[in-house]
């Protein structure tokens, strides 16, 4: 039986997890800017003002992952974006005053649906170890499948200014929301505990993604499951869970 969608929040303040919707979103970078669906055609297309805008702004944002992905953050221009969207600079800035501005928008998309997902399995899950690795697994495989964006988010937003630093920072503390959950005694948590915990997992995926292993990121599961629970005294779940037993409490 799944748990309830509703959890009390953790010691400290954290943004709210975004809602658990299917999951239909691309993330940023996933598709080319330049598909042919995704054209507007010159002339009379017929589109109202508003599709050709968000069909443009969409574009803007895969093409910036895909480039900076390719190129780094630092050697990333918006002539480099607006080539490979399909679309002048001018169209750039009707969109985003800067470059950061672009970033910061694929970032919280990106992370947005990400969350959405994890939170997705983590909620379907029978108990809290099991949610722990059922939002642990769907991380390390959405990460390992869209590598544009695992680069982007995970490596070059350090090189990025202090608008996208501190989303991070928000991003990271939205996933003290996986450790609320009463059953397990886990409310009572100093928060500098369950951030050392999210601050390890998140090292071990940064130098996964930063060493060129991003595809080796599902293989990591069972160690990360293991480094989340030991912390908090669930070492015989996490060896429950990594012999693919059911977890007792």
């Amino acid at each position: 039986m799944a748990r309830q969608s509703e959890r009390p929040a953790t010691t400290g303040e954290a943004p709210p997890l975004p809602a658990a919707t299917g999951v239909e979103s691309a993330i940023p970078g996933s598709r080319s800017a330049r598909e042919p669906g995704r054209a507007i055609k010159p002339g009379r297309h017929g589109l109202p003002p508003e599709t050709v805008a968000g069909i443009q702004r969409d574009r803007l944002i895969d093409a910036f992952v895909q480039v900076v992905a390719e190129h780094g953050y630092a050697r990333t221009t918006i002539s480099k974006i607006t080539e490979a969207a399909g679309v002048t600079k001018k169209t750039f800035y009707v969109h985003f005053a800067e470059m950061d501005d672009c970033f910061l928008a694929a970032y919280q998309r990106g992370t947005g649906i990400l969350l959405d997902r994890m939170t997705h399995a983590y909620e379907a899950a029978s108990s809290w170890p099991e949610g722990m690795r059922a939002g642990l697994r769907v991380m390390l495989e959405v990460l390992a499948g869209e590598p544009r964006f695992a680069r982007a988010a995970l490596v070059e937003v350090n090189a990025a200014g202090p608008r996208l630093r501190k989303a991070r920072i928000e991003h990271l503390a939205r996933f003290r929301r996986f450790f609320a959950d009463p059953a397990y005694d886990l409310l009572s948590l100093p928060t500098v505990v369950i951030d050392a915990i999210i601050g390890g997992i998140y090292g071990a995926v940064y130098a996964a993604v930063e060493g060129g292993e991003g595809q080796r990121l599902p293989e990591m599961l069972p160690s990360l499951v293991y480094f989340a629970l030991l912390p908090l005294g669930r070492e015989e779940a996490a060896a429950e869970l990594e012999r693919g037993d059911q977890p007792s409490r």
